[in-house]
Formats: C-alpha cells, sequence, structure tokens
C-alpha cells in the first residue's frame, strides 16, 4: 500500500481538483506494479473531519474495522488512479 499526501504541486494550476499528468502516470506505474495507492490531498489535512474516510480506508486495509464512519470505496484501473476525495464519502 501507498499512501501519498499531495500538495498543490500534484494538480494541474495548484486548485486540488484535476491531477497532472506526471502525477497520474506516477499512479498508474505504482498500480501496475501491484500497490494499492490512496492519495490524499494536503487540503483535506485541514479538518480532523475530512481525515475520517481517508483513515477509515487505511484501516479497511490493513484489515482494522472502522468506527462508526461510511466507507469510502477506491477506483480500480490502471489508467483511472486509486483516488479518494473528501466529497465521495458524502455520497
Amino acid at each position: 500500500m501507498v499512501i501519498e499526501v499531495q500538495g498543490p504541486s500534484h494538480y494541474v494550476g495548484g486548485d486540488f481538483k484535476t491531477r497532472n499528468g506526471s502525477t497520474l502516470l506516477k499512479i498508474a506505474l505504482l498500480q501496475k506494479a501491484g500497490f494499492e495507492v490512496i492519495e490524499i490531498p494536503a487540503n483535506q489535512l485541514l479538518k480532523k473531519d475530512l481525515m475520517k474516510p481517508y483513515i477509515d480506508q487505511i484501516k479497511i486495509r490493513v484489515s482494522i474495522a472502522p468506527k462508526g464512519h461510511d466507507c469510502v470505496s477506491l477506483k480500480r484501473g490502471w489508467a483511472d488512479a486509486a483516488y479518494v476525495t473528501g466529497e465521495e464519502h458524502s455520497k
């Protein structure tokens, strides 16, 4: 498992919305090599409640049951990097 906290340089225009090509390639190569990747945008570290879905996802991946939070599923595939966003946990 790879957990990467990504600052603005990983995004086009530093907007924390659209990842740049080199970040997408790196994630795709890690996945192709067999790693599961959890990306955490650095702007999600500002509030504890924004971190809960990421923490829960990490616990699930290392087989520790999360306490009282909804789980966040990761997208899987070579071209589409596994990516968890704070917005996904509200679905």
